[in-house]
């Protein structure tokens, strides 16, 4: 019989035998149990290691995130607040546009009342200026009744030319004169001004130098009589002298003063 033969015996029909390989079959299980078990314990606790490692990069990488997002953090809140100082000044900038709105409206208004005083006292210049020009007409009217007036006598008195009156006259193709008269083929022709002024003089000469034309064979006698004097009354009286014409100032009533 062979000893493997043997052994199968044995196992079925000692008991204690078999018991007993049993038993050492059990402790070699144990023990691959046990070898295979260190070995799963010692896989394990490599990967804790590197779990413990990995979680290690992990934390570093989390702090590093966590650093990131509190900086982004930061940054919003910069921003907001930009925002905030930006939507602080812009309606700054509105305040100060709806001011300078309000300043030119209130511009606007102050215009409309200054046109509005400008044209009231545009009518009340041109209502005093009608006024004067009455007045200024009245005057006029006045000043040469009555140098009309008075002035025959200085003519007798001075000119030697026996006159009574002088009357205002139209000279066909000549003009108007304040006063004229004929007399001992001489010709008297007056101009009256409240104010001599040197274009009053010229009109003068014109007339003047037509009126000899006219009577060319009689001496005619030119006289301006005025009462107030002007910037250039100077220049006036002096124009007049060049042209022949007597001027007198009249002082008032019978007062006359010749001044050429």
């Amino acid at each position: 019989m062979s000893l493997r033969d043997e052994f199968l015996r044995l196992l079925r029909e000692d008991e204690v035998f078999r018991l007993a390989v049993i038993g050492l079959l059990g402790i070699s299980d144990v023990q691959s149990s046990l070898r295979r078990l260190v070995d799963v314990v010692g896989r394990l606790v490599d990967g804790q290691e590197a779990l413990a490692r990995n979680q290690s990069v992990m934390m570093e990488v989390l702090n590093k995130v966590l650093e990131a997002v509190q900086r982004l953090t930061e940054n919003e809140e910069k921003l907001w607040e930009n925002q905030n100082k930006l939507w602080e000044e812009n309606n700054k900038i509105w305040q100060e546009i709806r001011a300078l709105r309000e300043g030119q409206y209130a511009m606007r208004e102050d215009i409309r009342r200054l046109w509005e005083e400008n044209n009231k006292i545009w009518k009340e210049l041109r209502g005093l200026r009608r006024e004067v020009s009455g007045v200024s007409n009245t005057v006029g009217v006045l000043v040469e009744r009555d140098a009309r007036h008075y002035l025959p006598a200085w003519v007798r008195a001075k000119v030697g030319v026996n006159v009574d009156r002088l009357r205002r006259a139209r000279v066909e193709d000549i003009g108007e004169f304040d006063g004229y008269a004929e007399a001992d083929n001489r010709v008297i022709a007056v101009e009256v001004k409240a104010t001599l002024r040197v274009r009053d003089v010229k009109d003068f000469v014109d007339k003047v130098g037509k009126l000899r034309s006219a009577k060319a064979g009689k001496e005619v006698i030119a006289i301006i009589a005025y009462v107030n004097e002007s910037r250039d009354t100077g220049k006036a009286i002096e124009l007049a002298r060049l042209n022949g014409i007597k001027v007198v100032k009249h002082h008032g009533e019978d007062d006359f003063e010749e001044l050429t």
